[in-house]
């Protein structure tokens, strides 16, 4: 498109412009501030299904600036068919994020990831639990073993500049204390990358913020995992558009004044009073904007209940990438039932079942979650060992799935010759110690439990004889 100049602060329509297109402008000045309402359309007259519509509204008060771009596209003809074109952010958007910090809402904003390192955990979840916060949030999680997210977290956040905050991971551990803090299913660990949406909830399910496990942006390609989720946002964007009511005020006021000039005018020339008409029309008006303003609160409710909807359809339609469906029971028995049937490399114990139907624990996903990935690894340590003759380190093999420091190996020896008895269960027809166990959060049996097991290395599979209460210890 060629370059052109147009004087903003004039009203009209502008006669210089590109072929085929539309330029209107109109400045408001009150006490309030200025504003200036630019439409942009293509093309100027009916001659294609799609019409392609910016309204741009730039209001100055209070010392700042607020830029608004709301993109249309109006079918000008009765076609049912899908429109083949992406949504995204306007260029325009995305250079004053780059440029320079902005504001939406309360927050403050830049069209860059930002880094998240051990000690800023607190920060994040603060800002992730905040009511306050506007927009979603985009995690991009880093590899057990420390290698970074293979989405590229640059691109991405110049993408969804002014829509979404990326968050790119730097530190490992960092992932393990949010999923101590948030439980395994509403966290992201070892390379996957995941949607909060705003008005996040610690008791939220999980399945109301989309999740890609790292295996999955492996398999596909980060490319297609980050077009999936850029659309996902989009999607849900386009219908979330909340025009700036300083910038609406102006421009009633500035409207209000004109209207009482041209009034003025109008009686001074005819020697007509228009006073009684005046009266009848803005009380006409006032109704009006009552109206608006009651629409404009039912569209607000009616967008916020559509949110999950179009989050959830959007990347199956665009991409046909949905994200994973996560298990949510009811209660822990009902979790490690669940990983009784579908995990073909456990072996759960009777005692197991018994431990969990009476375990108070609330996280009963994370029970999922964290059976599943025992499994996990004794696929992987089964696998080493038919290629190498060795199925390596089993804690190492935990680590690498996202368990870290809430795994380990053993009891401590004062643990076990105070408590043998508790941590001893019947398998294969003999007594065993099952130290070996992974943890999950802290504190009583409501937000705490753990799951202890043992590796057989003859069958290759990982046995679980306790899933529930934390086992008694010397701390306890």
């Amino acid at each position: 498109m060629p370059l052109f100049d147009c004087d903003l602060s004039t009203n009209g329509t502008a006669t210089i412009v590109p072929v085929g297109h539309l330029l209107k402008s109109n400045h408001a000045a009150t006490d309030l501030g200025q504003a200036v309402v630019i439409e942009w359309a293509y093309p100027a007259d009916n001659d294609d299904t799609l019409r392609w519509r910016n309204d741009i509204r730039i209001g100055g008060f209070d010392g700042r600036c607020s830029v608004e771009h709301l993109i249309w596209i109006e079918s000008i003809d009765y076609q049912v068919s899908p429109a083949q074109f992406a949504l995204g952010s306007p260029s325009v958007i995305r250079r004053l994020c780059s440029d320079q910090s902005v504001r939406v809402g309360e927050m403050q904003v830049r069209a860059t990831p930002y880094p998240l390192k051990n000690n800023g955990v607190p920060d994040f979840l603060a800002l992730l639990r905040s009511q306050l916060r506007k927009l979603p949030i985009v995690f991009l999680a880093p590899h057990a073993g420390g290698d970074p997210n293979q989405i590229d977290a640059t691109a991405m956040a110049q993408r969804l500049a002014g829509v979404a905050i990326v968050v790119e991971v730097q530190d490992v551990h960092a992932t393990w204390d949010i999923g101590e803090a948030l439980g395994r299913s509403l966290s992201c660990f070892n390379g996957g990358v995941r949607i909060y949406w705003p008005g996040f909830k610690d008791t939220d399910d999980p399945r109301r913020h989309p999740l890609y496990l790292g295996a999955r942006v492996e398999a596909l390609g980060p490319d297609v995992i980050a077009r999936t989720l850029e659309r996902t946002v989009f999607a849900v964007a386009s219908f979330r558009f909340v025009p700036d009511a300083r910038i609406t005020e102006i421009i009633r006021k500035a409207e209000r004044t004109q209207r009482a000039g041209q009034l003025e005018a109008q009686r001074a020339s005819t020697g007509v009073d228009w006073e009684a008409y005046a009266v009848e029309i803005d009380g006409e008006l006032s109704a009006a904007k009552q109206r608006l303003t009651e629409l404009e609160a039912e569209n607000e409710n009616l967008r916020a209940n559509q949110q999950v909807f179009f989050a959830s359809r959007a990347s199956d339609e665009m991409d046909e990438v949905s994200p994973e469906e996560i298990a949510v029971p009811a209660s822990v028995q009902e979790a490690v039932e669940v990983a009784k049937r579908k995990c073909s490399h456990l072996i759960i114990l009777d005692s197991a079942l018994s431990s969990a139907s009476s375990s108070p624990f609330q996280r009963p996903a994370d029970i999922v979650e964290a059976l599943q990935d025992l499994d996990e690894v004794a696929v992987t340590w089964t696998k080493l060992k038919a290629e190498r003759g060795n199925g390596g380190d089993l804690r190492q093999h935990l680590i690498d799935q996202g368990w870290g420091k809430r795994c380990s190996m053993h009891i401590s020896d004062t643990t076990r010759s105070r408590y043998k008895a508790d941590y001893t269960f019947s398998y294969d027809s003999k007594s065993r110690l099952f130290e070996p166990h992974i943890t999950l959060g802290s504190g009583d049996p409501n937000s705490c439990a753990s799951i202890h097991f043992i590796l057989d290395e003859t069958k290759g599979k990982i046995v679980v004889a306790h899933v529930g209460r934390h086992l008694p210890n010397t701390k306890s």
